[in-house]
């Protein structure tokens, strides 16, 4: 059977105008259902007759996770919209998988509250594909990934069944943690409807601080200094190389001042933030930074207006993406200490062996995650591949590490996974994906390989 063959059983779950024909590219079918029941329904379907599914979100993610083939029926999210009630005793807050990161979080400011979950895509990425991949984010170091923050979901199986944990509870030693492996398992394992957010008191006050340095050696004595000095005011501690600073600040900026001069190696990007009751975040950086010999140079932010600028370099990666015919992303994760061997490895290997790839490194310092863009022309049939080799192999001499830090696996990364789980890991996250999907319809494409890829 072919996704055009059960377009009419689709239609009459969703109504006929929530069932699109795609263009020539990507899934066959675009299926909206409007809530929990209707993607169960569609998902019966679908099972009965095998046909690959593949779940739509914001679609931003960096992994090709959600590129799928002509034979396969995509499942939006788009429609499961809803906000829906506010714990504010628990400070909990059920939502719907197609409410956008930042929907929820001007939902959240008008009790006082936010989702620390928190990065460049806000504005189109959806709860649900932040779960589906267990996103990250600049708030890492403080209130973790999305795993940390998710208390409760709703998920529908690939024969329809709907799982539903929506309790909450913070100790439920009942069982299985069900809900731990639909979040990172990117729609392999079902279609998650609606998940409870556990939310925390909005900031106060904020500073931010940008920090130029010569070392990596120097970088690491910082943060163990606000680590040890501002504990839980540390929200952010973001860290970009030379090249990705000067790059980037000189488009953002354009013709204004610069915060710092583009001639360090290192810079830091910290930010704390504070309570009503707590110490000014300005005085704790003014006395922090004033005492640290190893910083070369430092800006403090004013006003929010100068906060809001020194953040939009850290999150200006787009200008470089626009620099190249051909730009690609890396996401690696691996111990701090470990990064100025390993990146001092990784641009030797380019030069000797894709000499016209030009790398930009930068990250989240404290959560061991760097990530790489890598320009180039595009012109060379192998290029993609040669600058892949260069980044994991150079990676896989670093234990531990981890080829996929916070972006997931998808497409792009499937063919290395081997590197950074073992045979038997590999092996039982398989058997749990054919309990689940026996069929094998739930975004096949995303394989967990267990052979070394030549």
């Amino acid at each position: 059977m072919t996704p055009n063959g059960i377009k009419g059983q689709l239609k009459e779950i969703v109504g006929v105008s929530q069932v699109l024909v795609s263009p020539e590219r990507g899934p066959a079918l675009v299926v909206r259902p409007g809530s929990t029941d209707e993607v169960s329904r569609c998902l019966a379907v679908l099972n009965k007759h095998a046909i690959p599914v593949v779940t739509l979100g914001g679609r931003t993610g960096l992994v090709q996770g959600t590129d799928a083939a002509r034979d396969t029926v995509g499942i939006s999210t788009e429609r499961l919209s809803k906000i829906h009630d506010l714990d504010p005793l628990r400070r909990q807050l059920l939502v719907d998988a197609g409410v956008t990161l930042e929907a929820v979080n001007r939902h959240a400011a008008r009790f006082g509250l936010r989702y620390a979950v928190d990065f460049g895509a806000r504005g189109s990425c959806t709860i649900g594909g932040t779960i589906a991949t267990n996103a990250g984010g600049n708030s890492v170091v403080r209130f973790g990934m999305t795993r940390q923050n998710v208390v409760g979901i709703e998920a529908v199986l690939a024969d329809g069944a709907i799982l539903t944990d929506l309790r909450g509870l913070k100790k439920d030693n009942a069982g299985y943690d069900l809900k731990q492996i639909f979040i990172g398992s990117e729609g392999t394992l079902g279609v998650v409807t609606r998940a409870l957010l556990s939310l925390v008191p909005a900031a106060a006050d904020s500073a931010s601080a940008l920090i130029a340095l010569q070392t990596l050696e120097d970088a690491l004595t910082v943060m163990g200094t606000l680590q040890a000095r501002c504990g839980q005011f540390l929200s952010a501690l973001e860290i970009m190389w030379n090249r990705y600073f000067a790059d980037v600040s000189r488009q953002v900026l354009k013709s204004a001042r610069a915060p710092l001069q583009a001639a360090h190696p290192i810079y830091l990007l910290a930010q704390l933030e504070t309570g009503a009751r707590d110490p000014s975040p300005n005085d704790m950086f003014a006395d922090i930074l004033s005492g640290l010999d190893c910083i070369a140079d430092s800006a403090l932010a004013q006003t929010k207006a100068q906060e809001a600028v020194f953040w939009s370099i850290r999150d200006g990666s787009e200008i470089i993406e626009r620099m190249y015919p051909k730009v690609l992303y890396f996401d690696v994760s691996l111990r701090p200490q470990d990064y100025s061997t390993y990146i001092g490895a990784v641009e030797r290997t380019l030069a000797e062996q894709m000499p016209d790839a030009v790398p930009y490194y930068f990250g989240h310092l404290a959560d061991g995650n760097v990530h790489f863009m890598i320009g180039h022309a595009g012109a060379a049939a192998e290029a993609d591949a040669g600058i892949e080799r260069c980044v994991y192999e150079t990676l896989s001499r670093y234990q531990p590490s981890s080829i996929s830090a916070e972006h997931g696996i998808g497409r792009e990364k499937r063919a290395h996974l081997w590197r950074s789980r073992s045979a038997q890991e590999i092996s039982t996250m398989n058997r749990i994906r054919a309990a689940l999907d026996p069929t094998g319809i739930l975004n096949p494409h995303i394989q967990y390989e267990t052979a070394v890829s030549s």
